[in-house]
């Protein structure tokens, strides 16, 4: 970086700035996508045992001449 002049100094620093961004920005993205993958998966899990409770309940509570 020695011999560069101020504003081609300010243009590279902001150059690296810009890329660190985008790079935590990327981070975070992927952060957040996993996480709603894994929402997703356990509010699937809880809605299938819910349904397979109730079809487990549902005979025990029909009249016994039906």
């Amino acid at each position: 970086m020695y011999g560069m002049s101020g504003p081609e100094l300010l243009t590279q620093l902001k150059v690296h700035d810009t890329v660190r961004e985008a790079e935590r920005i990327h981070r975070v993205s992927a952060a957040l996508k996993e996480r709603k993958a894994a929402r997703e998966a356990l509010f699937s899990l809880n809605l299938a045992r819910f349904w397979r409770r109730s079809a487990a309940v549902r005979p025990a509570l029909q009249p016994p001449g039906s």
